[in-house]
């Protein structure tokens, strides 16, 4: 099977990471996988995975003049590789896609698939996204089942060309490797003490001043216990700086937290360090990838009901989940896990075989391979 991946994302995401993950699994089956995709942390992901790159045309924001030059530009490239299945990850690419098919006679263009896993958000319900979605697109595969009601109810896609499969999660890899003793040490962290940590990129939807103000809560009321705050991520849309202004609020945090922006070849050690998770986004988390690690790394999660974050994490059961923004419930969410050992060490075990159960790689990949079989040998037919 000769797979044409089109993306217009030249960054990285949750839907970056899901799709490479799939076409991993793929080319390990002998599958023919291409991107076509802008220069970026993407497109060199994707080469480094020995996925064969075009970087024309750049679909992004194409003016209106360059609509007809563009098209043929797609069909080169169409009949170039002569695929067996088209994947759309963005609207862009969809667009496009849609387009060019449409002067085709139904039958005879590639199949159209509408992979949606980078975005929380429901779809665009106009006239051109019920177009494209009940016209020229063979298949819809979301990554959630907030994203699958989501297309069910604004573009009433049906439900035999609307499919879920959950992120694959290469778990073996997290289940061994360096600890985090290096981190602790960083922190200031005795083997006593418990190291709350925040793992995500610098950015607003990350919601870093909701964490802040729950840690803030946490060392005003066990002001004796012996815990620490980590906050490892990225510049994004804010800097280091950003961050430590918004800590610099809460003087009851003066030496106890520490901010962690090294970039490391391997994330475990990272993982590994803490005691305590929390996913703290207010928004974003279509697929969240470092809650798995944590899950899978033996690490309690605290997570905001956010995404799909409630699909991954079951209440009182593999996490504790509170409503985004809620620092008072976020802070009361670590202080259980802090005071109750037993809680920790019964929530870690059932996160860990959650993960191990339902979020299997090859489980996910099989699926996903299955699909396109069928989308692509014609035995798949979606009701018109």
């Amino acid at each position: 099977m000769r797979v044409l991946n089109s993306t217009t994302l030249h960054g990285w995401s949750a839907g970056s990471w899901y799709a490479i993950q799939m076409m991993r699994g793929l080319r390990s089956s002998g599958h023919e996988i291409h991107f076509l995709v802008p220069e970026g942390r993407t497109a060199r992901t994707a080469g480094e995975a020995g996925f064969t790159l075009h970087e024309e045309p750049d679909l992004r924001r194409v003016p209106f003049r360059s609509t007809r030059r563009v098209l043929e530009q797609l069909r080169v490239l169409r009949d170039e590789i002569e695929p067996d299945v088209v994947i759309a990850h963005n609207g862009a690419d969809h667009t496009w896609w849609g387009l060019l098919s449409a002067g085709i006679r139904k039958g005879l263009a590639p199949p159209l698939v509408r992979l949606r896993a980078h975005d929380p958000r429901p779809p665009a319900s106009h006239p051109p996204a019920r177009w494209l979605a009940r016209s020229r697109t063979t298949a819809f595969i979301v990554a959630s089942e907030s994203q699958r009601r989501a297309h069910a109810a604004r573009l009433r896609t049906r439900p035999g060309s609307l499919f879920r499969i959950p992120p694959g999660f290469e778990s073996a890899f997290w289940l061994d490797g360096p600890d985090g003793s290096k981190i602790r040490e960083i922190c200031g962290a005795d083997s006593e003490e418990i190291v709350v940590s925040s793992i995500a990129r610098f950015a607003p939807q990350k919601d870093h001043h909701t964490f802040f103000a729950a840690a803030d809560m946490v060392i005003r009321t066990l002001p004796d216990a012996g815990i620490r705050f980590l906050a490892a991520g990225y510049p994004a849309e804010f800097n280091a700086d950003h961050i430590r202004e918004i800590a610099a609020r809460y003087p009851a945090l003066e030496g106890r937290w520490t901010l962690f922006e090294e970039r490391l070849p391997d994330g475990r050690e990272l993982v590994k360090a803490a005691d305590i998770g929390v996913v703290h986004s207010r928004a974003s988390e279509a697929i969240c990838r470092v809650a798995f690690e944590y899950m899978v790394s033996g690490v309690p999660v605290v997570a905001t009901k956010t995404g799909s974050l409630p699909e991954v994490v079951v209440d009182g059961r593999s996490g504790l989940l509170v409503d985004a923004g809620d620092a008072g419930a976020m802070a009361g969410a670590i202080m259980r896990l802090i005071l109750s050992s037993g809680l920790r060490s019964r929530i870690t075990g059932a996160a860990k075989d959650r993960v191990l159960s339902i979020f299997d790689h090859t489980r996910a990949v099989e699926r996903f391979e299955q699909r396109l079989q069928m989308i692509a040998d014609g035995s798949f037919r979606s009701s018109r």
